[in-house]
């Protein structure tokens, strides 16, 4: 029983990071790097005079900035999802009796965070760090001293 358990709660926190990072690549697809390329590019450019090689620099430089304005726009969904979500869930997780269940949501929760973060720590600034860090610190510090204190 105690395997069944540990493999309920070990699925949902896989599984719940997932579902997050894939429900938000379904509604803000993740930028794929093939659509942002030139077909042929070196072989083209290796072929072109020096007018050409200018034109397809500044055409591929078009593509990557637009590639990297995409994924910023994905990643910043990503975060503004997961994290709030992955409070959520270890909120829940805590309050839910079944324990394999609550233990699930705990870590798919935190692995959730971390998700979000790790797709778009370099853009986010030190206030919107700092705060939303502190928040899922203080729920962790909450829970762990409410809801699991063996005095109570």
């Amino acid at each position: 029983m105690l395997a069944k358990k540990f493999a309920l709660g070990f699925g949902i926190a896989i599984i719940f990071p997932m579902m997050i990072h894939y429900g938000v690549s379904t509604f803000s697809p993740k930028p794929k790097w093939k659509d942002y390329q030139i077909k042929n590019y070196y072989e083209r450019y290796k072929e072109a005079n020096p007018q050409e090689k200018k034109q397809l620099r500044a055409e591929k430089n078009k593509l990557e900035n637009r590639r990297e304005k995409a994924e910023k726009s994905f990643q910043k969904h990503l975060f503004f999802v997961a994290v709030p979500l992955g409070i959520i869930a270890i909120v829940a997780g805590a309050f839910l009796s079944i324990q394999a269940i609550g233990t699930g949501l705990m870590f798919g929760g935190i692995f959730s965070i971390c998700d979000g973060y790790a797709n778009y720590w370099y853009a986010l600034g030190d206030p919107l760090k700092f705060a939303s860090m502190l928040l899922a610190f203080i729920v962790l510090i909450s829970i762990g001293y409410k809801k699991l204190d063996n005095k109570t």
